[in-house]
C-alpha cells in the first residue's frame, strides 16, 4: 500500500492512534500528534509502509466483522480488544504501528513541552555520557582491507 492509500485511510489511522495512546487531562490524543510522523515513515520506507498498511488492513478486516460500524464506531473497550487480536495475529505489523506511533507522539514538541523537557538534541547541553570501554579492534585491524582498490 502506498502512502497515498494510507492517507486515504486517515480517519481509521487517527482512531487507531487515539486508541493506542488515549488522551488524558494533560496530553492531547495521539492521532493529532503522531499522524504526520506515521505517514512520513510510511512514505520514507517501503518496508515500513508495507507493515503499517498490513496493520491497518488487519484492523479494518477485524472491525468489519464486529457488531458496530467499523473501528471508529466501536466502544473504547471493543477497540482495545480488537487491537489485541490484531497484535496476536499480525505481530510484526502491529509492532511497527505501535513503535512509529510512540516515536511520533513522544518526539512531538507539544509532548516534549508537556513533559517539561527542552526540545532538541540532548547533547551538547552538558548532559554526561557514561564512559564505556572501547571494544578491542586489533583483530579487525590486523585483517587489513577486505575490498579491492579501484
Amino acid at each position: 500500500m502506498t502512502p497515498e492509500r494510507l492517507e486515504a485511510k486517515r480517519d481509521l489511522l487517527i482512531s487507531v492512534l487515539d486508541t493506542l495512546i488515549p488522551a488524558d487531562e494533560e496530553f492531547p490524543e495521539s492521532g493529532a500528534l503522531a499522524l504526520d510522523h506515521v505517514l512520513a515513515i510510511a512514505g520514507a520506507s517501503a518496508e515500513a509502509g508495507s507493515l503499517l498498511a498490513r496493520a491497518l488492513e488487519a484492523i479494518e478486516a477485524a472491525a468489519a466483522g464486529g457488531e458496530a460500524r467499523g473501528f471508529a464506531g466501536s466502544s473504547v473497550t471493543q477497540r482495545e480488544e480488537l487491537l489485541r487480536r490484531v497484535e496476536r495475529s499480525h505481530p510484526a505489523a502491529f509492532e511497527a504501528l505501535v513503535r512509529h506511533t510512540y516515536d511520533g507522539f513522544y518526539s512531538h514538541p507539544a509532548t516534549i513541552a508537556r513533559l517539561g523537557l527542552e526540545p532538541g538534541p540532548v547533547q551538547p547541553r552538558g548532559h554526561r555520557i557514561e564512559p564505556a570501554a572501547l571494544p578491542d579492534l586489533a583483530r579487525v585491524a590486523a585483517r587489513g582491507p577486505i575490498f579491492r582498490r579501484a
